[in-house]
């Protein structure tokens, strides 16, 4: 769905990202307990992998609910989309310093956590697979540390510094809040009649941080040295750049 002013940025990112194959990666035999480069380039591409894969996934169905005009449901789909630009969008900065600075234990550290964090099988796991299964496993990077961030990137970049405000607006139509209820009330006085929720999906803003999202998987890609498909999210983004054009 397109807003008036905006570009369909979800269907170009959505049709584009289901065309991509994404190619096998073979992982290096390096230990991780003497990570170097060429094993956290094999494992930020692998990261940036499965963002398309699942991320395109996702596109798909939000999609569908903007066609649908179904504005409550869409509000929890563009939670978890804004969630993973915040979260692509740490893992850009941050793998970037380390890359830059040879930190090679802290990137890779950094990139368990991103791939193997867990926080209900660290609680309940042990309950329903063997311990060896589930023992040290991480807990996740935390939504406040990653929306933070985004928020800084934000700002440093000559943005409106709202990632915050924007994920709660999110969130209180994702949780069983009077946000939810509200949309199909209309009082008259003491009478409270119940109608159809808006179908107007300009609240959700996602198009302006599904931009952001691409330009985040690109940069990543890039700190991979992946070549096949960077090139076509580079494609992509230019494509979106041109229609952007008055």
């Amino acid at each position: 769905m397109t807003h008036k002013g905006q570009i369909p940025i979800l269907a170009i990112a959505e049709q584009s990202l289901r065309q991509i194959t994404l190619p096998p990666l073979v992982r290096p035999k390096v230990s991780v307990d003497n990570p170097n480069e060429e094993l956290n380039v094999w494992g930020i591409t692998y990261y940036s992998y499965c963002l398309v894969a699942h991320m395109r996934t996702v596109f798909t169905g939000l999609l569908q609910l903007l066609q649908a005009r179904n504005i409550p449901t869409a509000f929890i789909v563009c939670r978890h989309v804004f969630e993973w630009t915040a979260h692509a969008c740490y893992m850009s900065r941050n793998i970037a310093n380390y890359f830059k600075k040879k930190e090679w234990a802290r990137a890779w550290h950094l990139q368990s956590l991103a791939m193997e964090g867990n926080i209900w099988v660290k609680a309940h796991g042990p309950k329903y697979a063997p311990k060896e299964m589930t023992e040290g496993v991480p807990d996740p990077l935390g939504t406040a540390n990653v929306v933070s961030c985004y928020e800084e990137y934000q700002r440093q970049a000559g943005k409106k510094p709202d990632a915050k405000d924007t994920y709660g607006l999110l969130s209180e139509h994702s949780h069983p809040n009077s946000a939810c209820f509200n949309r199909y009330c209309q009082y008259a006085g003491s009478e409270v009649r119940f109608i159809p929720p808006s179908t107007d999906a300009s609240v959700l803003g996602e198009e302006r941080y599904l931009l952001d999202f691409l330009i985040f998987l690109e940069q990543l890609l890039t700190l991979g040295k992946e070549k096949v498909v960077r090139k076509q999210i580079i494609a992509m983004l230019e494509g979106i750049a041109r229609l952007a054009k008055p």
